[in-house]
């Protein structure tokens, strides 16, 4: 197969799983690391394909001070459906002679600087699906800060989005939403530390056994 079929497979198949917003990305852009495997994985997987499903607006707005169960039942089904259509996506890429690696949607394995195997954000505005907004999220142009997304790097050769030339503008309907007062008016002074603090708190207070918010989300795409 050729860069266009290859590239019209995949396209094909996302579709067929019914994603909301997926994208190609030139991993040799990738300036992060991959945390908790080899690294040299990044010479031979030249590609990574980004991937998202768009949280559900009625779910959205259910959300006030925090999250809620109802809101960690519907995050946890999004990411169940991720990486199912990761594993698939690499199965079929595997079955056309091609090595493909799925990552999972939401596993973090460097607890203390809160990473996971790899940026699923940094990979999407890579591939031009959105960028990365003063919430410290990827921002869809369509759907906001509103999809949970997923990674499967692969050397089946595709065509690759750019980055794309947007960004937040005037927009801050993030900042004063936002109950640890982490974000800022520059993204790059996102408090990390704050936002995981109050992650943690909802955490425990809330009983729900993951670190999630949802605010900024809902004033990012929530109400579209």
């Amino acid at each position: 197969m050729n860069v266009d079929k290859n590239t019209e497979f995949i396209t094909t198949f996302l579709g067929s799983q019914d994603m909301d917003a997926w994208g190609v990305a030139d991993l040799s852009l990738y300036d992060k690391e991959l945390v908790a495997v080899d690294d040299p994985l990044k010479d031979g997987l030249t590609f990574a394909i980004s991937f998202g499903l768009v949280l559900s607006k009625g779910i959205v707005k259910t959300l006030t001070d925090g999250p809620t169960l109802l809101y960690l039942h519907h995050y946890r089904q999004l990411n169940y459906r991720l990486d199912m259509t990761g594993y698939l996506l690499a199965r079929e890429i595997e079955r056309k002679g091609f090595s493909a690696v799925p990552f999972a949607a939401s596993q973090v394995v460097d607890w203390q600087n809160q990473r996971a195997h790899i940026s699923h954000k940094k990979v999407g505005e890579i591939a031009g699906v959105g960028w990365i907004g003063r919430n410290n999220l990827l921002v869809h142009p369509v759907f906001g800060a509103r999809v949970r997304y997923n990674t499967v790097l692969t050397d089946m050769p595709l065509k690759t989005g750019k980055p794309l030339a947007e960004n937040c503008g005037q927009c801050r309907a993030c900042i004063d939403v936002c109950p640890a007062g982490a974000i800022k008016e520059k993204r790059e002074d996102f408090d990390h530390q704050g936002c995981y603090l109050m992650l943690k708190r909802f955490r425990n207070e809330r009983n729900l056994g993951h670190h999630i918010c949802g605010i900024c989300i809902k004033a990012c795409g929530g109400e579209r």
